[in-house]
């Protein structure tokens, strides 16, 4: 074979994997497309979601987050340290500089969030935030398109030296408080078909955690039992897999950054002032997207990224 002849044949194959590429690619993008919800295949300007507390790292970090993706989100904050009162909670804080930021941006930025006060433990604030809620949604729309349970409590210490108090108060929040949770916007949630997300156990393998993994692993049994509950309502019950996180940092009060505690501070990339820790990584964030905007989401989602080497897609846009 001459050179010529060669060189021809060899770009003859480099066009034919150039088009299995390009053809793959093709049916990635399509399969994406079809199987994700987005706002302009679903009526509304945007999708409501409740996070149960925004004073903890996580629910906090889910709330700027979603906001941020084009959702409208309600964020429990709670009862007397909400946005604008005299003793205002640091997620308080962040949220009002996320809401001036937007303000700001001229319409750049289609979410919103909107702090109530919620507390899972009390009907009365339960059945408040539902018509809150109800208040602030566009005239003819009545249900909420999913609710996160980021609610949480911990005490750690050995079991033979825990108050029996904090096994009780832990297991009153953790698993009682997300029964109650889903019943008192089932009525929202099955307006929507919508979904109920609660967070499954993380990685409790230091002692100290006994009672509180005893309230994970409740909860992660009573979703399995709510999701085949409400299959009949349309309603989907998902739980978020956290075995690759420190317990203690998901639920941790998030502080602002010391140097940057006055009025006039600095807005960081998600448009809010600077606080920590952020308890996700961009990859789980990425995770509950993907939970969120699929049409025909499965029943668990882990948010651990099992494949390091790979570079997660480019987030659907919501």
């Amino acid at each position: 074979m001459d050179e010529q002849t060669a060189f021809v044949l060899a770009l003859q194959i480099l066009a034919l994997f150039s088009i299995a590429g390009a053809l793959l690619l093709y049916l990635i993008c399509k399969i994406q497309k079809t199987d994700s919800v987005t706002l302009e295949n679903i009526p509304g300007a945007s999708k409501p979601i409740l996070v149960t507390c925004a004073d903890n790292a996580i629910g906090l970090q889910i709330s700027i987050h979603l906001a941020n993706r084009g959702f409208r989100v309600f964020s429990g904050l709670k009862a007397g340290a909400g946005v604008g009162s005299p003793d205002d909670s640091v997620a308080a804080k962040v949220i009002r500089s996320w809401q001036k930021n937007r303000e700001s941006q001229n319409g750049m930025v289609h979410g919103s969030i909107i702090a109530l006060p919620l507390d899972v433990n009390r009907e009365d604030l339960l059945h408040e935030a539902a018509d809150i809620i109800r208040g602030h949604l566009p005239a003819g729309e009545d249900g909420l398109w999913a609710v996160i349970n980021t609610t949480g409590l911990i005490y750690r210490g050995r079991l033979d030296q825990q108050d029996i108090s904090q096994w009780e108060a832990m297991f009153r929040t953790n698993v009682v408080g997300v029964l109650r949770t889903s019943r008192a916007f089932q009525g929202l949630l099955r307006n929507t078909s919508g979904r109920i997300i609660t967070l499954g156990p993380e990685n409790c393998c230091e002692g100290g955690f006994v009672a509180y993994a005893a309230t994970r692993h409740a909860v992660l049994g009573a979703t399995d039992a709510l999701r085949k509950e409400l299959v009949s309502t349309g309603i989907r019950v998902i739980t978020l897999e956290l075995t690759c996180f420190n317990t203690e940092d998901l639920y941790v009060i998030p502080k602002l950054r010391k140097d940057k505690e006055q009025t006039e501070i600095s807005i960081d990339s998600d448009g809010c002032i600077e606080y920590y820790p952020r308890a996700l990584p961009p990859y789980s964030l990425h995770t509950l997207d993907l939970c969120l905007t699929t049409r025909n989401p499965k029943d668990f989602y882990s948010l651990e990224y099992k494949y390091a080497w790979l570079k997660p897609l480019k987030m659907m846009t919501v």
